[in-house]
Order: C-alpha cells, then sequence, then structure tokens
C-alpha cells in the first residue's frame, strides 16, 4: 500500500513536471529579436540593412521592398531552415514556430508604405 502511494506521488510529481515543461515550451512567447539579434544581426543588421559582412557574404537587404514583396513567407522559412548559398542553415537550431516568428518580425523591416 506504502508503494502505491509513493509511485503515485512520483507520476503525480513527473505530469506536473512535464505539463510544465510542455506549456514553457509552447505556450510561452517566442523571443524572436533575440533569435535575430543571435542568429541574423551579424550579417543582416539590428535595422535589417545589410553589414560589411553580409554584403561580402551575399546577405539580403531586409528594408528592400521590391524584394520584400518578390519573395514568399513560405520561401523565407525554406531558406532559414536549409540554409542559402554562405547562409548557415537554422533548421536543426531552431524550431519551426521561432522560424514562422523570424519570418515575421523580417516582414516589418520593410517600409511601412510598403506594408
Amino acid at each position: 500500500m506504502k508503494s502505491i502511494v509513493v509511485y503515485s506521488v512520483i507520476i503525480t510529481l513527473l505530469l506536473s513536471l512535464a505539463q510544465f515543461n510542455l506549456s514553457n515550451a509552447f505556450g510561452g512567447k517566442i523571443d524572436y529579436k533575440k533569435i535575430f539579434k543571435n542568429e541574423c544581426q551579424k550579417c543582416h543588421g539590428r535595422d535589417g540593412k545589410v553589414t560589411k559582412r553580409g554584403k561580402k557574404l551575399g546577405a539580403r537587404d531586409f528594408t528592400d521592398a521590391e524584394w520584400q514583396a518578390s519573395v514568399t513567407d513560405k520561401e523565407l522559412i525554406e531558406t532559414i531552415t536549409n540554409g542559402r548559398k554562405k547562409m548557415p542553415r537554422q533548421g536543426g537550431k531552431l524550431s519551426p514556430e521561432e522560424i514562422k516568428a523570424l519570418v515575421k518580425y523580417i516582414r516589418y523591416f520593410v517600409p511601412k508604405k510598403r506594408r
């Protein structure tokens, strides 16, 4: 009888921890600005404009309205996930939800009159 109570407490505790971890993983806000800063800013700049390093590597200027209009969200997701030319793939590093959040953030760099 005592062992059943102990096992019940352990199982309840484990389920509670699992629920807590899942709610943080899926229910929490994605810090897309932090991800951009850590993964993208070196080449694409804090303001979405290409840095010197980015120019050498062929990075895109996210403030270019023509480029923004020419690329779909699906294409951006694919590029971020799989990489492109000298841009490293982020698929193993970032979750699909984080990549989608980055795409939304990238769209904010387009000049307001073109949004």
